[in-house]
């Protein structure tokens, strides 16, 4: 095969879309539940029936289409989860279980923002931009569990934009009825960016110092490049 083939990042960015430069940009990677990895003590909901309701929507995954579980906007269809996470994770995809399409209380709308260290009310949302804006009156694939039951929708995400993300705000609009929007469950796919070490260099000192500074174990913080985990 000649070189001339080899396909150049020229002829990627004249040849293909953003969406899929973004997602060549960041590159393989795992696409496990992260359930786990939900701060769920710490999600928060703003304009909600029941204030402290917003934990109910994350659930374990064999626990999705549960339907005793789930979360009312209050004076208007407009909410807002804010969901932190525990480490900086990779998104690739938002899992979402939303009344049937047609349904009065189904949001039409899903803002999407990342990063805010804080839960955000609305006046904070309005006057940012999303890194996604989804119509999600419609799944984008209509899926169904081995019960043949209507499974959760799958709405791929702009996984260069969420390749270091630490809490997810998600801003629901535009019901059926006008009124209120209803959410049953909220899960992500991706994979978590954790720390590994060496276990072996543990309590090591590298040679240029090891004559001025004595090592008891691991009790040091910090050895010229090497951090004990604590």
């Amino acid at each position: 095969m000649s070189c001339a083939d080899d396909l150049t990042i020229d002829d990627l960015h004249s040849a293909v879309t953003t969406e899929v430069l973004e997602r060549v940009s960041a590159g393989e990677g795992s696409n496990a539940n992260l359930w786990g990895w939900i701060d769920r003590d710490n999600v928060v909901g703003v304009n909600l029936v029941e204030p402290e309701a917003a934990p109910k929507v994350i659930k374990p995954w064999d626990e999705r289409l549960d339907e005793e579980g789930f979360v009312q906007s209050g004076v208007d269809d407009e909410l807002i989860l804010h969901i932190p996470f525990t480490a900086s994770l990779r998104l690739r995809n938002l899992s979402l279980y939303l009344p049937s399409p047609g349904h009065p209380h189904r949001p039409g709308r899903l803002r999407i923002f990342a990063n805010i260290p804080h839960p955000p009310d609305f006046a904070e949302l309005e006057s940012m931009d999303p890194i996604m804006d989804l119509d999600v009156r419609e799944p984008p694939v209509q899926r169904r569990d081995l019960g043949g039951r209507r499974d959760v929708d799958e709405w791929p995400l702009k996984v260069q934009r969420m390749a270091n993300v630490f809490a997810i705000t998600l801003l629901f609009s535009e019901a059926g009825t006008g009124q209120r929007s209803q959410v049953l469950y909220v899960g992500f796919k991706g994979d978590a960016k954790q720390l590994t070490m060496d276990m072996s260099k543990l309590g090591q000192v590298p040679a240029s110092q090891s004559a001025d500074k004595r090592v008891d174990g691991v009790a040091e913080k910090k050895g010229a490049g090497y951090t004990t985990i604590r």
